[in-house]
């Protein structure tokens, strides 16, 4: 009984800091924004964590937003480390001046650890049309801005959680005939460093000393029983 209850001490140390990790959400799959944004709703693309989402489309004078879809993201032949979502949609300022087509979009993104942020958006315009994406996020991490349609990143101290609060904005400006600024896709990835989740090792070390030891110990008892025996 004693030799059972050693065992299962050892085993508990080494699943121990397992167990401890946050338990990952379900699967994030394509669907729309309203699925997303249910209250107490979290998914998980590969390693990293979306949760407490909210998507807000707003428009003034003649710009319009489309319905709003969310699908995963994730390419692992090419970053195996690197997961997000992005928004699918179409807004778009109309012609009218001072018009706009604004979509908010934000959430906090937890995994073992994040250290780098990829953002990017699809658009264009013409005549006096401007578009813009602004990605605020906490924990020191620096403001990520683009003014035209395009993609930019940045890498910082690995992180356990962020909190993202981003806009994207169609404006048309002074109007007028010809002057439009379109949108079609918001995306956003976060990669996933491979530093160990910290104290994970040492407990894991321990628990494979434990049963180092507990073998040990057996061992040469069955070797004392057996010489005696003889």
């Amino acid at each position: 009984m004693r030799n059972k209850l050693r065992l299962a001490t050892a085993a508990a140390v080494i699943t121990t800091p397992l167990m401890a990790l946050p338990a990952l959400a379900g699967t994030c799959v394509t669907g729309a924004a309203s699925v997303y944004t249910a209250s107490g709703f979290s998914c998980n693309v590969g390693g990293v964590t979306f949760s407490d989402i909210v998507i807000a489309p707003s428009t003034t004078g003649s710009g319009t937003v489309s319905a709003i879809t969310v699908a995963p993201i994730s390419n692992p032949t090419i970053n195996p480390t690197e997961f997000g979502l992005e928004l699918i949609y179409t807004a778009n300022s109309g012609t009218a001046p001072n018009s706009s087509a604004d979509v908010a979009w934000t959430y906090n993104v937890s995994g073992n650890l994040l250290d780098d942020l990829y953002m990017s958006f699809a658009g264009s315009v013409t005549g006096n049309g401007t578009q813009s994406l602004v990605e605020v996020f906490n924990n020191g991490v620096p403001t990520l801005t683009l003014t035209n349609a395009g993609s930019t990143s940045e890498t910082f101290s690995p992180l356990g959680s962020l909190s993202v609060v981003k806009d994207q904005d169609n404006f048309s400006n002074a109007g007028g005939e010809g002057t439009t600024s379109e949108t079609s896709v918001v995306q956003n990835e976060f990669s996933l460093t491979t530093t160990p989740i910290p104290g994970t090792l040492p407990l894991l070390a321990t628990g494979l000393v434990g049963l180092w030891g507990f073998h040990r110990k057996r061992s040469k008892r069955n070797r004392l029983g057996s010489a005696q025996a003889s």
